[in-house]
């Protein structure tokens, strides 16, 4: 996993572009199943934990790692179904280094199962206008998130 400061930099870096202040920073372990930009498989190089940021405008991001690229699906409006959290996505994020960040406006859904009791499925999908996709899915391992700016 990338260095958390690194991460929060980014998280802190790019909130602008998200529109609001990170208030949770979960991080969470286990298996990249699959990382798709485009035709772009990242899949190999995706890395074994994701982290999941709550804005204090309601908005959420859940970041993905690999190659050296942060990727944040972002969106502010979600709903439970049966159990799941489904989470409305409106930007996709690609950071490449800090001063590298490019948003995308796109239409998709982000499924979360609850990750505090046990394997969750992370399950991300989403459109852009121009007909660019971009896919995600996270299996965690059964341990709980680690809220990182807890006190």
């Amino acid at each position: 996993m990338r260095p958390i400061a690194t991460i929060a930099a980014f998280a802190i870096l790019t909130a602008p572009a998200l529109g609001g202040a990170p208030v949770n920073m979960f991080t969470m372990e286990g298996a990249c199943e699959k990382l798709m930009l485009g035709d772009d498989d990242l899949s190999p190089s995706c890395g074994e934990s994701v982290m999941q940021i709550v804005y204090d405008d309601g908005r959420v991001g859940l970041y993905a790692f690999s190659g050296g690229q942060i990727l944040a699906f972002s969106g502010v409006n979600d709903e439970v179904i049966s159990g799941e959290i489904h989470q409305d996505l409106d930007k996709v994020i690609i950071g490449k280094s800090q001063t590298d960040v490019r948003e995308t406006r796109v239409e998709g859904t982000c499924l979360y199962e609850n990750p505090f009791i046990g394997i969750a499925r992370f399950e991300c999908d989403a459109i852009a206008e121009n007909g660019a996709t971009f896919s995600l899915v996270f299996i965690t391992d059964g341990t709980p998130p680690v809220d990182r700016m807890a006190d």
